[in-house]
């Protein structure tokens, strides 16, 4: 049976018992197989009965993401590709401030539907292109299922003709093999083709890509913002903003702004830094009071040098990004403090003598540009409770050598985007 057939079987009203029945299966904590078996016994042919296994697993795994997740439809791979909820709509969010309500974003390589989704939501019209009709065919369902006006299109990318002016989000695979990529022509389609596709037509693109994209990709497009996104302190996705979707920094009329470079955002914060130009590198200097470890996405967007100025900090080492500073710096989501306990060669003897002359806690060792066994670390300080919440051994590779510097984790200045 081709991908199409089904599609049309999975969403039409015996699909739909289908995974309903064995969602049932396993939350009654029937192994899978088992639940296979019943599938095949009810008559469905080894490629429905796949499916349907498929879609009910998944929809389990969904509901830790999805509040609605017993009415959609997801397989794996979609659930896998899809982007996380919180940071579909804000992304969403952001492309409505350009457009009027009922404005209409072309959005290629849909998917199941959580970014076309959230457009919709966000009251912009959606024409969605998707080349595989399994997963156009689940984007139609789940439009319906939420009541949103999204018209799906099963085409392939060079087959789209792209309006002049168009509105253009595209969500390319982000994985190769199972793994994350990093290059922008590694995605699927390659982020080059897309753009020689795209860009001669669209007044604004979108393009949403793996977290591990860095600034410096040679196919990445000089006029680019490229923002990084983060979901309760961990690095989620980028964003690369081209057009009249790009940001621009600065106060004051619209003639006086200029375009960003890169952004960090955090999520569940609604948070958003932008910049143009990066600013000056810190000096490096010595292990301070106090050690401060910039949000993930301000890092990649190479604003931990303006952060750590604003608070008098120096860096501790030249290609490091962790931060130091002789007083307490005031609470900030974009960033953790921790006050330094002590300052030791990086030599597990010797840490080992500190811990046993303090207060027994847990303990949680942490590197910095610092190769090493953790394992085999904890185990030669003589296996001390372990734990987030105590003491932190910080190995850290800096311009002048090794060091074990100990933090307290439980009661340094904690901010939001650390805690879960």
């Amino acid at each position: 049976m081709d991908t199409r057939a089904l599609g049309e079987w999975l969403v039409g009203a015996a699909g739909q018992a289908a995974v309903a029945g064995a969602t049932a299966g396993l939350d009654a904590g029937r192994p899978e197989l088992t639940v296979a078996t019943a599938l095949r016994r009810e008559g469905l042919d080894p490629e429905r009965a796949a499916l349907t296994l498929d879609a009910a697993s998944t929809r389990r795994r969904a509901r830790a993401t999805f509040p609605d997740a017993e009415q959609l439809l997801l397989t794996r791979e979609a659930l896998e590709q899809a982007s996380d909820p919180l940071v579909s709509a804000w992304r969403a969010a952001r492309i409505a401030q350009v457009l009027a309500p009922g404005g209409v974003v072309l959005d290629l390589c849909a998917g199941a539907g959580g970014d076309t989704l959230a457009l919709a939501a966000a009251g912009l019209s959606v024409r969605a292109v998707e080349r595989d009709p399994l997963r156009a065919a689940l984007l139609a369902h789940n439009a319906r299922t939420r009541n949103l006006d999204v018209e799906v299109v099963l085409a392939d990318l060079d087959d789209v003709e792209v309006p002049r002016g168009a509105i253009v989000h595209v969500d390319p695979s982000r994985r190769r093999d199972g793994r994350r990529v990093r290059r922008l022509r590694d995605h699927e389609p390659e982020v080059p083709r897309v753009l020689a596709r795209v860009r001669p037509a669209a007044a604004g693109i979108a393009l949403t890509l793996s977290p591990a994209v860095d600034l410096d990709d040679p196919d990445l497009p000089a006029d680019a913002e490229v923002g990084f996104v983060q979901r309760h302190g961990e690095l989620h996705e980028t964003t690369v903003w081209l057009g009249v979707l790009r940001a621009t920094t600065g106060a004051g009329t619209s003639s006086s702004r200029v375009p960003a470079r890169a952004s960090a955002t955090l999520l569940p914060e609604g948070l958003s830094r932008l910049r143009a130009e990066r600013a000056p590198r810190l000096a490096v200097g010595p292990i301070g009071a106090h050690l401060i470890e910039v949000a993930p996405a301000a890092v990649r967007a190479r604003l931990h040098d303006e952060l750590g100025a604003q608070v008098g900090a120096r860096r501790v080492a030249t290609r490091r990004a962790l931060l130091s500073v002789d007083t307490a710096p005031p609470p900030s989501p974009w960033y953790r403090s921790r006050a330094v306990q002590a300052v030791l060669p990086a030599r597990p003897p010797v840490v080992r003598r500190w811990l046993r002359a303090v207060e027994t806690c847990p303990v949680e060792l942490v590197l910095h540009g610092f190769e090493a066994d953790l394992d085999a670390w904890w185990r030669a300080l003589g296996r001390p409770p372990r734990g987030p919440d105590g003491r932190r051994i910080e190995l850290i590779r800096t311009d002048d050598g090794a060091f074990a510097v100990v933090t307290d984790a439980g009661r340094g200045t904690m901010v939001p985007w650390m805690t879960r």
